[in-house]
């Protein structure tokens, strides 16, 4: 059996310009990164796993240096989002 690992950041916006505004800003720091969350949005939820694929689905300093970066995104988007967990 196979373990993977993942960093989940499930973020609810106000609105969906927001959601896709946010995204294009996050979608800036991982290009400068080089590292690149998977992503899902619908609607208002935006959903992001964060592992490092070439490393067997295992979290690394790569996940981590990104994870900070998308901490200070939320943080900047915080009266944008209802909701963080």
């Amino acid at each position: 059996m196979r373990r993977e690992e993942y960093i989940v950041y499930r973020i609810k916006f106000k609105n969906y310009l927001d959601a896709v505004k946010f995204l294009g800003d996050l979608a800036q720091i991982a290009e400068r990164l080089g590292h690149h969350p998977d992503v899902e949005l619908k609607y208002v939820n935006l959903v992001l796993k964060l592992t490092t694929h070439d490393a067997g689905n295992r979290v690394t300093d790569r996940d981590l240096a990104l994870a900070r970066e998308i901490d200070r995104l939320v943080e900047s988007y915080r009266d944008r989002i209802s909701a963080v967990e």
